[in-house]
């Protein structure tokens, strides 16, 4: 059975690296529509779904428990769901759209505006 679960993991592991998901942590929950306290997510716009570590959390906070169990996969040590749930589809919408006005997400800052290479200069004060 060890082998089984381990197998499961590296295989669940590889498909969330091939899916070019991003890791949200609390800081950028907000700018989704999630409370802070449903905890990290992963999102795959590419693939369509979010997944999580501690479902309970977005489950409850979420109001993730209300989506369709055929919309739910439970894989390795993540749950995965599906971009086809309103409140999922509302997630990876809202993650674009922020992507699309030049927002990138920073560990332990949030969603930040991309900054142009003119914007970062120190100006300069003339006498």
């Amino acid at each position: 059975m060890y082998k089984l679960s381990e197998k499961i993991d590296q295989t669940v592991k590889q498909f969330l690296m091939d899916s070019s998901t991003v890791e949200i942590g609390e800081l950028g929950l907000k700018e989704l529509g999630l409370d802070f306290r449903c905890g990290k997510i992963l999102i795959s716009v590419e693939e369509r779904f979010v997944a999580v570590c501690n479902p309970r959390n977005i489950d409850y906070y979420g109001g993730w428990e209300y989506i369709d169990a055929e919309l739910k996969l439970d894989a390795g040590d993540y749950c995965f769901y599906d971009g086809e749930a309103r409140r999922v589809d509302r997630v990876i919408r809202f993650y674009k759209e922020l992507k699309a006005e030049g927002y990138r997400y920073v560990s332990n800052e949030g969603f930040v505006k991309k900054q142009s290479q003119q914007s970062t200069k120190q100006p300069v004060d003339v006498i």
